[in-house]
């Protein structure tokens, strides 16, 4: 079990993970979401591109983390592995590796997503409705204290 730099090699793995954790982040909201894959997505897969990304490997990526200058863009875990620290281990990695605030957007209606990142003491600092596939989706903003 290691989190590591993502490689080119990981994206067939990456975008399954992303589909599926996309529905299951979107799930409890009021219209069903059609989830854009990843690599069709020009915005999403451009700020992929753009990030620093780890994944979670324990003989098969089974999750990753993308980060860009203190913002959380991506925390997305396989199905299998959720419930066995592979969430934490790579909110653990991202928060190692800035030195200042770190901000990231989950869907208000995720609410498990939304303890998780409490009881790694993110505090909610404001919402923010935005469009995905179509529909409006209300995003509860978050960020670490200033005093890490």
């Amino acid at each position: 079990m290691t989190v590591r730099p993502y490689t080119e090699q990981d994206f067939p793995a990456v975008c399954r993970i992303y589909a599926d954790a996309k529905r299951d982040e979107l799930r409890f909201e009021s219209h069903a979401v059609d989830v854009t894959p990843l690599d069709q997505d020009d915005l999403i897969l451009a700020a992929f591109h753009e990030s620093t990304v780890l994944v979670f490997e324990d003989g098969k990526v089974q999750g990753f983390a993308a980060s860009h200058q203190g913002q959380l863009r991506a925390l997305f875990v396989d199905r299998e592995a959720r419930g066995k620290g592979t969430g934490q281990a790579l909110l653990d990695a991202v928060l190692a590796s800035e030195t200042g605030v770190v901000s990231l957007n989950v869907a208000r209606s995720n609410v498990n997503a939304v303890r998780f990142y409490m009881r790694n003491g993110f505090v909610v600092v404001g919402e923010a409705l935005r469009r995905y596939a179509g529909l409006e989706v209300m995003y509860i903003n978050m960020a670490t204290p200033d005093s890490r």
